[in-house]
Formats: structure tokens, sequence, C-alpha cells
């Protein structure tokens, strides 16, 4: 395995040192773990951050991963309990991979340092089920998942080893990593058809976070109480597209949802 310089970023140091151990163990060069990404020196080709998704200090989330990503490191993010939504935001901002805490031994971490520092994307069985849930819940049309792509995260979610997803894809190891490339990039177009404008951000923290009616809300943004309502009406329609689980909901409701999910409060 080549050497990689790995940053790790988390606010648990139980969690960071004994990782930063095992991947000093596995032949990287490890920098010192931070609990801020702000804290992360630039990276350089084949650098990999490994980063948790939800952090105290500074950057959180998918703006931690794109700052990172920003200073030429790779990321693989992972967290022990971000949801499906907060999952693939961080995707779409650039992660290369996703390992979740829970029930995860170092070695999966050294597995995905190593592809990831090697230019390849880590999909584990949890992410290749949320690229294929989003897929369903959010149909791209023309242009979205192709067969071989499909084939390949129907293998992953399963739980198949990479010899085995090569064997029932037919592909060779740069087409796979081409079709994985493929799919966290329609991860991108996904997010973006949904994402909440400034504005519909500005009405989701004013009304999710403060509680206020339409008139308050107006006033507080200096616009119509007709304009808060359509853009209440645009927040519960982005809310209900991009949770798929979810059943009908007031417009207030979604924004304290989004409010919640997006640390708006």
């Amino acid at each position: 395995m080549s050497e990689r310089l790995v940053g790790i970023v988390d606010d648990h140091p139980i969690v960071s040192y004994p990782l930063a151990d095992a991947l000093r163990r596995a032949g990287h060069t490890v920098l010192e773990p931070v609990t801020a990404v702000e804290s992360l020196p630039k990276g350089g080709p084949g650098s990999v951050a490994v980063c948790d998704c939800s952090l105290p200090e500074g950057r959180s989330g998918a703006d931690a991963v794109a700052y990172l990503a920003s200073r030429g490191w790779r990321v693989v993010a992972t967290s022990g309990v971000a949801g499906r939504t907060q999952v693939l935001d961080v995707i779409a901002a650039g992660a290369w991979g996703y390992v979740e805490k829970r029930f995860t031994t170092h070695a999966e971490y050294v597995h995905a340092v190593g592809l990831v520092g090697a230019g390849r994307h880590h999909v584990s069985p949890l992410l290749a089920a949320l690229l294929l849930d989003d897929a369903t819940a959010r149909p791209l049309g023309a242009g979205d998942l192709s067969v071989l792509q499909r084939t390949a995260l129907r293998a992953l979610a399963e739980g198949d080893g990479p010899e085995e997803v090569l064997a029932v894809t037919g592909a060779d190891e740069a087409a796979l990593e081409a079709a994985l490339a493929g799919a966290f990039a329609l991860t991108v177009r996904r997010r973006r058809v949904n994402r909440l404008s400034p504005r519909e951000l500005d009405v989701v923290a004013v009304v999710g976070c403060r509680g206020l009616g339409l008139k308050e809300t107006a006033r507080e943004l200096g616009i119509r109480p007709g304009t808060v309502a359509d853009h209440l009406e645009a927040v519960k329609r982005k809310y209900l597209a991009s949770h798929p689980g979810e059943r009908d909901l007031s417009p207030r409701a979604a924004a304290l949802r989004w409010a919640m999910e997006l640390r708006l409060c």
C-alpha cells in the first residue's frame, strides 16, 4: 500500500487517536488529529482527510467537506449519527466516500483511505443503498443511473466485495470506478434540484427557529406576507421531495424540520 498523508477531524479523542494509530500502522503519515477543519493545513496530491459529519467547532457537515476539498484534501466522511440527507449532502459537497462509525472496524477506514488516496471512491453498503434510494426518490430522467451503475450499487449495498462486484457487473476496475464517480456526480445534480434558495433559508431560520408568523416574518425580512407564504410552500415542496418517506405536513412543520436538519437554530 502506498503511503498517504492523512488528516483526521473529529471532536472525540477516544475515536480519533486510536484511528490515527491504526492508519500509521498501515503505513500512512498521519497528522495530529484536530477538532475543526480549519485547523488542518492544505493537502496535496493523494492526501486524505477523514472527517466527522457533525463538528461542534467551525464548519460542519457539507460545509466542512467543501472546505477541505477546496484545500486539496480528498475526504472520507464519517459519522455515527448522520441521517440520510446529511450523508448525501456531504457526498454532494465532494466527499469521496462515507464510513459509518457504528459497528465499523479500523480496517474499513484503512481500506477507505487507501482507495480514496489512490483516486478511487469508497462506497460502503449503507452509502450504496442511499444512492439507490435517492435515485428512486428523485429520478433525473434522461442521463440518470445507468444499468452498470445500478448493478454495481445493488451489489455493494448487499455487501459484495470488490471481486464479486467486478464479476456481477462484467466491468474492469477502470470502468467500475468511472461508473461510481458518475453516480456521485448524479447525487450533486439531485441535491441541486431541491436545494433551498438563500431567501428560503432566511424564511426557514425565522419561522422554523423562532416560530414567527407570516406578518412578523415579513417585517423581519422586509418582504410581503404573501411572499413569505410562497416561500413556505416552496420549502414544504422541497422537503417532501427530499424525504420520500415523509407524508404531507404543513409548511411551518417543514420549515421547522429543515431548520433542525440544517442546524440553523
